[in-house]
């Protein structure tokens, strides 16, 4: 059999779109366009900007089509794609001592092993880099292309301190990578992830500095807890924050964001909200967060959605939308979240009490208990947790949607949501994380 060459499969066409009426189909592979490969989307969107187009297509049958398209240059083809990176992600060099990668359980889909540090889906989908892998020509065409905001994993900016958490001899010199960056007029992202005794106290604050010399380049600076899992057998002994120990870290970053804004206008530096956890601290003002630019990365999700929930109950409730509604509802959740949903069930109380919350939070055997967020709650732990609680006859189960891939929806266990729903009695609901989602789903308003 022929070796297939790399080429972008189409995920989708857009319907009534150039792609559409030429009868290009999903499983078709776009081989080349005007005589060169498509190594990534990247290259394909430039490509798709000329106003002349030959395109080579490999059909799903294994016939070769020649397409030749004339176009206005703003004009798209309406192609979607399975991937962003066509000819395969470049994988990560590091041994971190915290990689996450590292502490998944066996047998679960390939996918979740896989160590991306692929400089092009940084610029394209927000995933974080360390710079350790880039050729002279990935810097050169990062350059060239101007591909910025870049996310970049810093973690620290003492030389020693990297190379440690990095587990690599190359990654000592981020800051002259970073300069060069800069140099080129790009921005970037950055975070931190800190591991306890390593690169918190007086190396978090040094990172923080060395970060903040770069304004404007640098556009925010994430401070991100360690995740740990019960799967970490002859990996480098690693634990939580202790209580005491994320306060000095929430410190360190308040007195950072009070230093920047006076300087910049801008706090720069965000602690993510499982910190605020760890240390059992309010969470700041939603305005504090200001653009909510490292949301991903699980900093002020916890405030937006309390916002977003009170004022869609606000609005809602004002409008009578929900005044006759009663019911109840079982929100299924991590027992990091279970404090949340608490105050929206506060919340709701003080608007409809006829709409009764209870709160499931699933311990994690299948990561360990030290799993408490919901997106690492699986579909076997569900059901263990349903059948051992007594749940109200007419409840209604709501599932957070940041549980289950799309669009297979399935947890991570590869369990689906119709499995869930033929193992347990009550009506299984998927829930957007966002509050106005959350009020819609408990009004029975929520879109089909």
């Amino acid at each position: 059999m022929r070796k297939q060459q790399p080429a972008a499969v189409v995920a989708s066409v857009m319907p009534h779109s150039l792609a559409f009426r030429l009868g290009i189909q999903p499983g078709d592979r776009i081989v080349k366009i005007n005589g060169k490969r498509i190594p990534d989307l990247i290259t394909y969107q430039l490509a798709e900007a000329q106003e002349l187009l030959v395109l080579e297509v490999e059909k799903e049958n294994g016939e070769y089509w020649e397409y030749e398209v004339e176009k206005a240059e703003a004009e798209g083809l309406g192609l979607s794609f399975t991937t962003a990176v066509f000819e395969g992600i470049k994988p990560c060099c590091n041994h971190c001592l915290f990689c996450f990668v590292d502490q998944m359980p066996p047998k679960l889909r390939p996918s979740l092993y896989i160590k991306d540090d692929d400089y092009r889906l940084s610029f394209l989908q927000g995933s974080y880099i360390t710079l350790t892998n880039l050729t002279e020509a990935n810097w050169q065409r990062i350059q060239r292309l101007r591909l910025s905001p870049l996310y970049i994993s810093v973690h620290a900016t003492d030389p020693e301190v990297r190379v440690r958490l990095l587990g690599n001899k190359r990654a000592g010199d981020i800051q002259a990578q970073l300069r060069r960056l800069a140099a080129w007029g790009c921005h970037f992202h950055a975070q931190a992830v800190l591991c306890p005794g390593i690169n918190d106290g007086p190396i978090l604050e040094k990172t923080i500095a060395d970060l903040g010399a770069f304004w404007p380049h640098l556009q925010t600076l994430a401070i991100v807890p360690v995740g740990l899992t019960g799967h970490r057998a002859g990996l480098t002994p690693l634990r939580l924050f202790k209580p005491e120990e994320a306060q000095a870290v929430l410190k360190i970053v308040h007195a950072a964001q009070r230093q920047f804004l006076a300087a910049y206008g801008s706090r720069i530096v965000f602690a993510a909200d499982e910190f605020y956890l760890q240390a059992n601290q309010e969470f700041p003002p939603l305005e504090a967060y200001e653009d909510l630019l490292q949301l991903e990365n699980g900093v002020g999700l916890w405030p937006l959605i309390k916002t977003e929930f009170q004022q869609a109950l606000t609005k809602f409730a004002g409008e009578g939308q929900g005044c006759g509604k009663s019911g109840h509802y079982t929100v299924i959740t991590g027992t990091g979240a279970a404090g949340l949903w608490t105050e929206l069930r506060k919340m709701l109380k003080k608007v409809l009490p006829q709409i009764e919350v209870a709160i499931l939070p699933v311990t994690n055997h299948f990561f360990g208990p030290e799993g408490t967020v919901a997106g690492l709650v699986t579909g076997g732990d569900i059901r263990r947790a349903l059948a051992e609680t007594t749940l109200q006859a007419e409840t209604c189960l709501l599932l957070p949607q940041v549980m289950l891939r799309q669009p297979e929806n399935d947890f991570l266990d590869g369990m689906t949501v119709d499995e869930l729903r033929a193992d347990v009695s009550p009506p299984v609901k998927v829930v957007a994380v966002n509050g106005e989602a959350m009020v819609k789903t408990l009004l029975g308003m929520e879109e089909k």
